[in-house]
């Protein structure tokens, strides 16, 4: 080979080497300049001029006390900006309204609670009196619920609360279960007849009865069972006060802490039954049946036909509720057609049957006890009645 020859090879293998290291080069150039945008893309958290370690990053795993505001601290901000436009003050924004979310919506949900309440305070006072209830009582009501300041000195006040410290001054006490054999079940008529007279009541003296049922949750269903029990032996001069102890002491009347005591006398019952129902006038079919007990009551079993009226339909304040507001709980009924009203034992029932009564109904009170009693034939009475009779109340 001439030496001519030899010179040509040597200038195109110089070439051949400068063409290849070319084309490396560019292959170099576009694989770093992809990972640099994915990088970028992830907020530059392998970006070396970040400072990002990978061994420091190695010592941090496991390490609570390791700081967390490395290069890929700023990732979220830098991704927003890469991958939709978004601006780092646009960014740094969203990161303080997501730190301060839960302290702010707390807040607002303390202050939305205080506004709501002022609200409803502010409707109550602004209500029309039309759609207030009325607690006016005519003269038909007046004789069985008796106003505070229609109370004269020839009433004998009759406190029957369970647990009573505070009593109207003057008052005679006995707490209502002095007339129950057990739960449900009341003393033989002699015996409630003698239980009055040692208390100084005879059946022709004008007696106000009052009293709560705390452990019941308050209210007059004691007062108002009283009564039907002193109206069954018949006692024509009983009424129910139309307010407690309580309400008489905020009158600015006098109270005491201990009851009065007066002289003992004959009570002679002379017994009513229409206003009790029995069993067979409940099975009738004649009468329109109220089950005055809780709607979960009333679900888990009833008797057929009722109504579900639950005692407090008919309260206010743990008062009986104006005439105008009983009209509308009543509207269901025929006024023309007895109602028999029950609860469990009769006792909250008697509310209910109290209220129907002060508005002109034809009611009688029964226990659910009774009707449970009396599906089982060997377990009624020899008369047939599931309520009041001469024997028991």
């Amino acid at each position: 080979m001439t030496s001519k020859n030899t010179t040509s090879m040597k200038s195109i293998l110089i070439l051949m080497g400068i063409f290849c290291g070319s084309l490396l080069a560019a292959l170099l150039l576009t694989e770093c300049a992809s990972a640099g945008a994915e990088c970028a893309s992830l907020g530059g958290a392998c970006d070396d001029s970040s400072g990002w370690d990978p061994m420091a990053k190695l010592n941090e795993i496991g390490n609570v006390t390791a700081t967390q505001q490395s290069a890929g601290a700023n990732w979220p901000k830098k991704s927003r900006e890469i991958r939709w436009g978004m601006n780092s003050s646009q960014g740094v924004e969203d990161e303080i309204g997501e730190e301060n979310e839960s302290s702010v919506a707390s807040d607002s949900v303390q202050q939305a609670e205080a506004e709501e309440a002022k609200d409803v305070q502010n409707a109550a006072r602004a209500l029309p009196n039309e759609l207030q209830i009325n607690m006016t009582r005519s003269l038909k009501a007046r004789e069985m619920l008796l106003p505070l300041d229609g109370v004269d000195d020839a009433d004998i006040l009759l406190d029957v609360s369970e647990n009573s410290s505070l009593h109207i001054e003057g008052s005679i006490y006995i707490p209502y279960m002095e007339f129950f054999l057990q739960p449900g079940i009341l003393k033989p008529a002699d015996e409630v007849a003698s239980i009055l007279g040692e208390a100084g009541i005879s059946r022709e003296d004008s007696v106000v009865i009052y009293g709560e049922c705390l452990p019941c949750g308050g209210g007059p269903s004691v007062a108002t069972y009283v009564y039907w029990m002193m109206k069954s032996l018949g006692h024509e001069k009983a009424k129910v006060l139309d307010g407690t102890a309580e309400d008489w002491a905020t009158a600015g009347w006098a109270t005491s802490g201990s009851a009065a005591v007066l002289p003992e006398k004959e009570y002679k019952p002379l017994m009513n039954l229409n206003y009790t129902a029995t069993f067979d006038l409940v099975k009738s079919g004649q009468v329109q049946i109220i089950d005055a007990r809780t709607p979960p009551e009333f679900a888990m079993g009833t008797i057929a036909g009722s109504i579900s009226m639950p005692y407090e339909s008919v309260l206010a304040d743990k008062k009986i509720t104006g005439e105008d507001r009983l009209d509308m709980v009543f509207m269901v009924l025929n006024k023309n057609q007895p109602v028999v009203v029950f609860t469990n034992t009769g006792m909250k029932g008697s509310v209910v049957w109290f209220a129907l009564e002060m508005m002109g109904y034809d009611a009688r009170l029964y226990s659910y006890q009774d009707w449970m009693a009396n599906q089982l034939p060997d377990l009624r009475e020899v008369d047939g009645s599931g309520g009041l009779n001469e024997t028991a109340i």
